[in-house]
């Protein structure tokens, strides 16, 4: 798919890959990429779906649930607003659904890194996004593992992805290093709680071959109709 339109929302860039003549009910995937790494993902999916890109300034603080360390001396703590984001998302979406006279069936959200922590957080709030692919998922981040078992789901999703770099687990960082290990724990609990689910191991490192693994999630979350 290609580019069809591109915005600005309360000073966010917002991306739309949409295929000709779309359906109005065609499935919506929303994903957090930078703009090259958008258009690559697009570039590869099928034309069933609308792909929407928001460009998030401000990673640290928007896709964490809680507050919590820096991970590197030169980064910015982790400022926990993921519920001021998940708000603003819900408030903005019917506004970009009807910029594109869209009424999808079924609404997913696909984050990568950091997003993808925030799109496995965002599966325990009440949301209109039905579908969930982590990627890369920040698992690691502190007390997830606590959080995702102890807590219930409104409305859990349909479907699930999961997947992560062979190399990730060798991180430097201790608290990285768990990242594996916290996704395969997720994925498993919730496949234990009903929801369909895959995990994928890819090779490579955290920041190999994005828009390659963004386009296998998204295709894995429309698969099924």
């Amino acid at each position: 798919m290609n580019l069809t339109d591109s915005f600005t929302a309360d000073a966010k860039s917002v991306r739309v890959y949409a295929p000709e003549n779309a359906a109005s009910d065609a499935p919506l995937v929303l994903t957090f990429l930078q703009p090259h790494e958008a258009d690559a993902t697009a570039a590869l999916l099928s034309d069933s779906l609308v792909l929407i890109s928001v460009d998030e300034p401000d990673w640290e603080c928007a896709f964490t649930p809680w507050p919590a360390p820096r991970v590197f001396k030169k980064a910015a703590d982790f400022g926990g607003s993921a519920a001021d984001c998940l708000a603003w998302l819900v408030k903005i979406l019917p506004e970009i659904e009807g910029r594109l006279n869209l009424r999808p069936r079924w609404r997913g959200m696909a984050g990568y890194s950091l997003a993808g922590l925030f799109a496995a957080w965002s599966a325990y709030q009440t949301s209109p996004f039905s579908r969930t692919a982590c990627v890369s998922g920040s698992l690691w981040f502190d007390g997830w593992p606590e959080f995702a078992a102890a807590n219930a789901m409104p409305s859990p999703p349909q479907r699930a992805y999961f997947s992560i770099g062979s190399g990730e687990k060798n991180s430097r960082n201790p608290r990285m290093a768990a990242v594996e290990d916290n996704m395969r724990f997720t994925e498993k609990l919730w496949r234990g709680r009903g929801i369909q689910t895959a995990f994928a191991l890819n090779e490579g490192g955290h920041f190999d071959h994005v828009p390659q693994r963004m386009a296998a999630a998204v295709g894995w979350l429309a698969e099924a109709v």
